[in-house]
């Protein structure tokens, strides 16, 4: 039933709002940071409310240091708004709490380490908002404020310089950057410092951080380490080392940049860090060479051609160092596959994304065709013919990830003459595109 069936609350009602982070000396920026909302409802009418944890418009989050206070931003998609107009509403009854569980990192984007006081304000329900309730419950359009909770929020980087191994010591050990088709292998060693025997969970006790260039978590780096679950017991002293293994394809379509990976050792008593060691995830022009030479043969009987997979991810990073690569040591579908390559790089710009993609020329008063984005023209600096360019465009497409039209744009003065010449000339492009060449909707 409908916002009708329900009656807005007046202003004798209270909401109590507590907000709770668990226990510990520190948390670490980059860890799904327990963010609990509780509601408790003091009065003795049954209320319903808008619960949004994802959107931040109901709710607001604030966080002090000194004299630094960070907010929370409200989203601002346009499906993200809509969603929220009429969802489910939440329900609170009397005397009895309901607990909602986040993450801060929902909340805020907190990058500097110290203790942080934190706090919220929530409104039941916005002008905008229209929840479907039942009879009998009635609407919370009132505000509620959390008393402040204090919590330690450390960056990666202060958490690794202030690591602390009294118990269980942590050395990372590897090469210095990732390979781009064969597993990147790492070493953990670990030692006892303390007084008695320790026990330790392989893998799951341990984590991997991969921190970006800004010095934050890289997100949609993997977390896990894979690999069969042990039970260790450390008596005082003793060593251990460890194998981990860093898939390839684990950074495909991440940027291309250096990267610090350090490991996390966590229980529910303790946590301590490895160090962290740099690992780069480039494709130089060596790298482009053997990628280059693997993908011209085409793909393995029921796997994918990947070293192309790959470049291809990467178009958009890599149009420099293809251009360096030397084609003369290259066999012929080599030199073939690296100039699809080169032009595909310096298309890459026009659409990063890829879908649709309408390439608009442009007919002019002498009937020529041109291009009218200057990044077409720029790629395309050699005196072919608009035919064999747009020939060679389609060509590459599937590089690109790219479904092409094209639609003429003419001038106010050009003879109609030309501009059916112009739909003569590429019709033989047509099998090709997406759709039918189109007119311009404005010269129609």
């Amino acid at each position: 039933m409908a916002l009708s069936s329900a009656a807005p609350l007046g202003q004798t009602a209270e909401v109590e709002l507590r907000l709770a982070i668990p226990e510990a000396p520190f948390h670490v920026i980059g860890d799904p940071v327990p963010f609990r909302w509780e509601f408790i409802n003091r009065g003795d009418q049954r209320l319903a409310f808008m619960w949004e944890g994802c959107c931040r418009l109901n709710g607001r989050v604030s966080a002090s240091l000194g004299q630094l206070t960070l907010h929370s931003d409200p989203a601002t998609s346009a499906a993200q708004l809509t969603a929220h107009l009429f969802a489910r509403a939440a329900r609170l009854l009397p005397g009895k709490p309901a607990v909602f569980e986040t993450n801060l990192g929902d909340w805020l984007n907190i990058d500097r380490s110290g203790e942080y006081k934190l706090t919220a304000r929530y409104t039941g329900l916005l002008d905008n908002q229209q929840p479907q309730v039942g009879r009998g419950w009635q609407l919370w359009k009132d505000s509620t404020t959390a008393e402040a909770i204090r919590a330690t929020l450390l960056t990666p980087s202060d958490y690794i310089a202030r690591r602390n191994q009294t118990e269980i010591a942590l050395r990372l050990d590897g090469p210095d950057r990732l390979l781009p088709l064969d597993p990147t292998r790492l070493e953990l060693k670990l030692i006892n410092l303390s007084e008695t025997p320790k026990t330790i969970h392989w893998p799951s006790d341990f984590a991997l951080w991969f921190l970006g260039a800004t010095g934050g978590r890289s997100p949609l780096a993997p977390t896990r380490i894979r690999a069969a679950p042990e039970k260790l017991v450390l008596a005082k002293n003793e060593r251990l080392a460890k194998g981990i293994e860093i898939a390839p394809g684990a950074f495909d379509g991440r940027s291309l940049e250096q990267y610090r990976l350090f490991v996390d050792f966590k229980t529910a008593e303790s946590r301590t860090p490895s160090n962290a060691v740099p690992l780069d995830w480039q494709l130089d022009v060596a790298d482009l060479q053997q990628l280059i030479h693997m993908a011209s043969g085409g793909a393995k009987t029921g796997l994918r051609n990947r070293p192309l997979k790959l470049m291809r991810l990467h178009l958009g990073e890599i149009g420099q160092a293809l251009g360096q690569v030397a084609a003369s040591d290259l066999n012929e579908k080599g030199k073939k596959l690296l100039k699809e390559l080169q032009l595909a790089a310096a298309l890459k710009p026009v659409s990063k994304k890829p879908g649709l993609v309408t390439v608009k020329l442009r007919i002019t008063n002498d009937g020529s065709i041109q291009f009218v984005e200057d990044a077409l023209r720029q790629a395309f600096q050699d005196k072919k013919p608009i035919t064999d360019q747009l020939d060679d465009l389609l060509n590459i497409r599937k590089h690109l990830g790219w479904v092409v039209a094209i639609q003429l744009h003419p001038y106010a003065t050009t003879p109609k003459t030309h501009i059916a010449a112009a739909f003569e000339k590429l019709s033989s492009l047509e099998p090709r595109l997406a759709k039918p060449i189109t007119l311009d909707p404005q010269q129609n």
